[in-house]
């Protein structure tokens, strides 16, 4: 519900304040006053796109347009305010604010769209979209909420499904490289690799290609240690000999013998590891060959999967990993195709629910609003509801288009092609009307602004739109605007609009009117001047309504 209308700088409104109340509200004023002025400013709120040049004051840099809105939750009882503010600039820049903080347009869009309708010559906000033809039928016939849900399954249909093609392209991408995979994955294990392995070959290899150098020096240094006369074995033994012989006479010898009993032991020792050493420098050259083989392998695994053996075994333990991913994935594809036929049997089962009931329900609709429509003015109107197949959708599996035909002979035809502004504005009247009727516990209430809903009608006609509206207020907040005094006394809330001049500016002002004030303004809408004969006639139709 709209509590206050804030405009500034715009078109020729200075600076206007425009309370609301609950209910009927209705807004008059002479012809060129600035009414549509005030509608225009109200759309600006519903439109993405707007020229700014075409809006600002003349001498103004900026035109603003502020809404105090309440959302009323009557099932946890309570309100929310919004404030909703839009910047038009010169520069054709246009900001939009809710409680002051800055959102896309689009956003702001999409959210005061959901508590304000606009409805006139110029507004194709809602009724003039065929997209939202199925909303409002849904909402008449009482599947709104079983479309939420199917909404709600099948955008879970399309996040499993997009989740099964990503899978599926893994797997295809994984599959293809399964074959390499595989055959790579069985040439590093079969090789068995370890990672100290070509240090030791390396060091094998060196010592079979100098085998006979190394045993040459081997038998030579044994020779030196121990074989030859003069041998460092056999000095060492005659240097032990000597000494043995002065520690009998002189014991400080007996320091110097123990060094030397340590240095025959060591001796020893070097001559039994240099035996062993040199007997084991033999020429093998099938030991050779088998080395060089070996590192050769080691060498194209490492042109092939990494440059150390580490790098080898840790490429095959990553492939390891996308295979084994592989067979998960297979699993889980298996899994996500069972929950993907299981969920597009319930979408499909709900969906052709869903349109049955609207099947079902579209003849008796039809009627509702034709009879509406006879009951506001037109008397040889035609009204179809049709349903055809489309493809699955969050909104199911019908498309749905409102046809139109206000004059005898002429078939129906898209209300975008026909559809005149008053029209409109009695259609979407009887459309609601028909809504409050039979879904008014289902009904989300918002604002609804009628705009030329009077544009060729009168006398009774006139005065059954303005019941509808009242009876349209009980539950929605009706901001009419009208030149039609059969509508107007209808209004728990009667504003008039008035254009002056005040020291060469065109002022616009809002005056509320109850009591002798609003007679008045009734009689000027009779008759288009305040006399006795229409003040009595104004005082019969408040009285009668």
């Amino acid at each position: 519900m709209i509590e206050e209308i804030r405009i500034n700088d715009f078109a020729i409104i200075d600076n206007l304040v425009i309370p609301l109340k609950k209910g009927f509200n209705v807004l008059t004023g002479e012809t060129g006053a600035g009414k549509s002025i005030i509608v225009d400013a109200l759309g600006i709120l519903l439109k993405e796109k707007v020229s700014s040049a075409d809006f600002i004051k003349h001498g103004k840099s900026e035109a603003n347009v502020e809404v105090i809105l309440i959302n009323e939750d009557k099932q946890k009882k309570e309100e929310d305010l919004f404030i909703l503010k839009r910047k038009l600039n010169i520069q054709g820049k246009s900001r939009t604010y809710i409680n002051d903080s800055i959102c896309t347009i689009q956003s702001f869009v999409n959210f005061v769209s959901q508590f304000i309708n606009i409805h006139g010559q110029h507004e194709h906000t809602h009724l003039l979209k065929k997209e939202n033809h199925i909303i409002f039928f849904d909402n008449i016939i009482g599947v709104k909420e079983e479309v939420r849900l199917l909404s709600d399954l099948y955008e879970q249909y399309k996040k499993i499904k997009e989740e099964l093609d990503k899978i599926k392209a893994d797997i295809e991408i994984n599959r293809q490289k399964l074959e390499l995979y595989q055959y790579q994955l069985e040439e590093i294990k079969n090789a068995k690799l370890n990672e100290e392995e070509e240090r030791e070959l390396n060091e094998k290899r060196n010592i079979l290609k100098n085998i006979f150098r190394l045993k040459e020096l081997a038998e030579e240094s044994f020779s030196l240690l121990y074989e030859e006369k003069n041998s460092v074995y056999s000095f060492l033994s005659k240097i032990r000999t000597n000494l043995d012989l002065i520690s009998r006479f002189d014991a400080q010898s007996l320091d110097i013998k123990v060094f030397i009993d340590n240095a025959n032991t060591q001796i020893e020792e070097a001559i039994f590891l240099l035996r062993k050493l040199k007997d084991s420098y033999e020429p093998n050259p099938d030991t050779l060959d088998k080395i060089e083989e070996r590192l050769a392998l080691i060498n194209r695994l490492k042109n092939k999967y990494g440059s150390t053996i580490r790098e080898i075994l840790e490429y095959a333990a990553e492939i390891e990993t996308k295979m084994k991913f592989l067979y998960i994935a297979e699993e889980k594809l298996e899994e996500k195709e069972k929950e993907l036929t299981e969920l597009d049997k319930k979408i499909h089962e709900l969906a052709e629910n869903i349109s049955n009931k609207r099947k079902e329900g579209a003849s008796k609709i039809e009627k509702e609003i034709i009879k509406e429509l006879e009951f506001l003015g037109f008397s040889k109107s035609r009204f179809e509801i049709r349903i055809t197949n489309s493809p699955l959708s969050s909104y199911g599996i019908d498309d749905i288009e409102f046809y139109f035909s206000a004059n005898p002979g002429e078939p129906p035809k898209p209300l975008n092609k026909v559809a005149s502004g008053g029209e409109l504005s009695r259609l979407m009247l009887a459309l609601k009307c028909v809504e409050l009727k039979l879904a008014q516990d289902r009904l989300k209430s918002m604002t609804l602004v009628f705009d030329e809903i009077d544009a060729g009608i009168g006398g009774i006609v006139a005065e059954n739109v303005g019941k509808r509206l009242k009876e349209l207020s009980g539950y929605h907040q009706i901001l009419c605007i009208t030149h039609l005094p059969q509508i107007a006394i209808f209004a728990d809330y009667h504003l008039k609009v008035d254009k002056l001049i005040e020291n060469n500016k065109t002022i616009v002002k809002i005056n509320v009117l109850s009591g002798k004030e609003r007679k008045k303004e009734i009689a000027r809408m009779l008759s288009g001047r305040i006399t006795e004969s229409s003040l009595f006639h104004a005082e019969e139709l408040l009285e009668d309504k």
